[in-house]
């Protein structure tokens, strides 16, 4: 479990990337969940993400916790009516 109150900084500016959901349990909505790719030389997921990432700077997003919870509750709309490929805007 990791704890993002432990670093000093502002919990609304920083995110967890990482592949085990229970890592979020102490801030769930600072956590992006990634599948796990040790040893896979052909995986993207962490370059997926520069899209959402370059979003977070350039909106100038005061609180990624916010952003990441309407961020998922947009990607589980996209899916549930047919999917896309592409990123939603950060609302």
């Amino acid at each position: 479990m990791k704890d993002l109150s432990k670093l000093g900084r502002p919990i609304e500016k920083m995110i967890i990337v990482d592949n085990l959901a229970e890592n979020f349990t102490l801030q769930k909505d600072n956590g992006i969940f990634i599948e796990t790719w040790l040893e896979d030389t052909s995986c993207t997921q962490l370059k997926d993400m520069i899209p959402l990432l370059k979003q977070l700077v350039v909106n100038q997003v005061k609180d990624v916790r916010v952003t990441l919870r309407s961020f998922r509750d947009q990607m589980a709309r996209m899916i549930s009516q047919g999917g896309s490929s592409t990123l939603p805007p950060i609302e």
